[in-house]
Parts: structure tokens; sequence; C-alpha cells
């Protein structure tokens, strides 16, 4: 167990002693030469790269600020239809929603009872009494003269005969006026129940005013209860349609013949178009505009929404920058210019009219020189 101890005693006591004589020899070639400095040794600092800044040239230009105004594509006229009498059933709807209809035709009808059967009756009974006021002159006449051949061929034509001639003729002409004013009596009489009870069918029945597509009819329409003046068809003449905006505080900025542009960003007309104003002495809460020339029309859906870009302000070749160079601190605007340093260096400077995409500048930079963009 001693002999042990005393090997790794000694393991140890050989290991510091090398240590120690290599610290040593160490020592003596540190100490026996001198450090030389390195002269050829460069120390490089690193240097920032310099800042590419992208830049705009003050010029001369057109400053415009624009507005969208919402415009919906619609037809340039409509029909709403209603029943003129309160209380009726409706009988019978003819048409459906997007039906094609011609004007004078019948679209939907109120229930009749025996007011059709009246009227038949009215019209024949008129027509009855017309043709014997057309046949009484004609029967007239003929009495006349058979009166006057019998005095011509069966008399004497003695001053009695004359006299009987002349009351038979008198008496004939005077039974065909009664026989007449009781015949247009009757057709006055009828002909005032007949406009009464055709005014009531007039009323009962909707009939195209104009050719077009049925574009609404009320729910449930057929076999409710009719009530005066209420709309329950509307008509629309899809043949023509414009585009209609309701923005009364923007009309002077459109001028007749001017080209204004509208685009559609969804739906099957989506696309830019280019529209004129549409009879703009006849503008009030509604503005219209029609597609300019040469425009496709066939894929825009009456009811399609898009927007006008209508010019509210502009200023014509006047000094200008990009808006993307102006800046604003405490309500001063101000540019950013590059110095004689190629440093930063703020410029103050009076602004007009902010457009879209330009600034019109009042003073503070002249023509030419260069700005700094965000």
């Amino acid at each position: 167990m001693e002999t042990k101890k005393r090997n790794i005693t000694q393991k140890i006591a050989r290991y510091f002693a090398a240590a120690a004589l290599l610290g040593v020899v160490l020592g003596i070639s540190g100490c026996g030469q001198p450090q030389e400095e390195d002269d050829d040794m460069i120390v490089v600092e690193q240097e920032a790269e310099p800042v590419v800044y992208d830049m705009a040239v003050v010029m001369r230009g057109d400053v415009r600020k624009t507005q969208r105004i919402k415009c919906t594509y619609q037809q340039t006229s409509d029909q709403g239809l209603s029943f003129g009498i309160s209380g009726i059933s409706v009988k019978k709807v003819y048409v459906q929603e997007g039906d094609t209809v011609e004007k004078g035709q019948v679209l939907a009808e109120l229930a009749s009872g025996s007011r059709q059967d009246e009227i038949a009756r009215l019209e024949y009974q008129i027509a009855r009494n017309q043709l014997q006021m057309e046949y009484s002159q004609i029967n007239e006449d003929y009495e006349i003269s058979t009166l006057w051949l019998n005095y011509m061929y069966q008399t004497g034509q003695t001053t009695a005969d004359r006299e009987r001639l002349d009351d038979g003729i008198a008496q004939v002409r005077q039974n065909y006026d009664y026989y007449r004013e009781d015949w247009q009596d009757a057709i006055s009489l009828d002909s005032q129940q007949l406009l009464l009870l055709q005014g009531e069918a007039s009323s009962s029945r909707l009939v195209a005013g104009m050719s077009g597509i049925v574009f609404h009819i009320k729910e449930n329409l057929e076999g409710s209860t009719s009530v005066r003046g209420e709309e329950v068809l509307t008509i629309v003449d899809s043949s023509e349609c414009l585009f209609m905006t309701e923005a009364a505080e923007y009309a002077s900025c459109f001028r007749e013949g001017e080209e204004i542009y509208m685009e559609i960003v969804s739906g099957s007309g989506a696309g830019k178009y280019t529209l004129l104003p549409h009879e703009m002495e006849n503008w009030g809460d509604q503005q219209l505009f029609s597609l300019a020339e040469g425009a496709e029309t066939a894929t825009i859906e009456v009811g399609t929404i898009g927007s006008i870009v209508a010019v509210v302000d502009r200023r014509s070749q006047v000094l200008c920058v990009p808006v993307t160079a102006l800046h604003n601190a405490d309500g001063k605007d101000y540019v950013y210019v590059l110095g004689d340093d190629q440093m930063r260096e703020v410029k103050w400077i009076e602004t007009g009219l902010r457009g879209d995409d330009t600034v019109e500048v009042l003073s503070g930079l002249t023509e030419g020189e260069r700005v700094i963009l965000q």
C-alpha cells in the first residue's frame, strides 16, 4: 500500500518538474529575443458606404387633384305600373321578371266578375241603336215617298188632298224625330255606362306603356288584393343605358364634350372606360354619362357599379415636385436636397395645390433643382 502511494507521488513530482522546465525554456526564449514591431502592418478603418438617394428634378407641369365618384350603369327610362282600383283580387299575372314585353301588352289583370259581360251587352246595344239611327232616315224618306205616290196617283190632287199629304209628311217626320231622340238618349246613357265600366276595366289591368324588360314584380302578386296606386310592376327600357351619379357638388368639374375616365373593378364588365357627359343642360340631382364612341358595352350589365375620376382642381404648367418629396413639420412644408458635402439638407418651401401625384411649388425652389424622394 505504501509502495503504491510512493509511485503516485513520484509521478506527480515528475509532471510538475516537466512543467516548470518548460516554463523556464519559454521564459528564456522570450527574454533572449526582443519582440520586434511589425512595421508593415496597416490598420484599415472600414468606411460607411455612401447613401444613394432617389432624386427628382423640380420642373414645370400640370398638377391635378381628383375625386372618385360612385356611378351606376342603368337604363335611361322605366315605368312603374299600378292598379287604379282597390279591393279586387288579382286574377292573373301574365309575365315574369326578365320577360321582354311590347308597348300595349296586358301584363296582369284583376278579377272582372260580370263586368266584361255588361261591357259586351252595352257595346251591342249602342251599336244597335246607332244602326237604328242610320236606317231611320232611310225609313223616313221611304214613308214620305209612299205618301207622295198616293197623292199623285190615288187622289184627285185637290186642296184637301194636299193638306192631307202635308199633314201626313209632318206626322212621319215628327214620329222619326221622336224615335231618333229616344235612340240618341239610349246611346248617350249606354255610352256613359260603358265608359265607366271601361274605366274600371282599364284600372283593373296593367298594360305596358313602353317596350322593355320586366324588371320587378311584387312578390306573390297573383291572388293578392289590389291597392290603388301601389306600384306592383316595373318595366325598364334596356335599349339605351347610361352611367348615373348623384353628386351634384361635383357637377362643375365636368365639361360638355370633355372625356373623363371610369373604372369598374369587378364583374363581367371590369375594366377602364372613357365616358362623356350626357345632356348636361338637363342635369340636376342626377348626372348622366355615356360611353365614348367605340367603347365595348356588351359585358356591362344593368346595375354595375363603377367609379368616375373627377378632376376637382388643377394647375397648368406650374413649378411642381412629386408628392413623395414633400415633408411637413409644425405645419410647414419642406423638402430634402443634397448639400455641397453630399449630405441631406432641409429646404423650406411654400406650396399651393396638392395633387394626386405632384405638388405645386410657390416659392423656395427653382426650376432644375433636384430634391430627394422618400
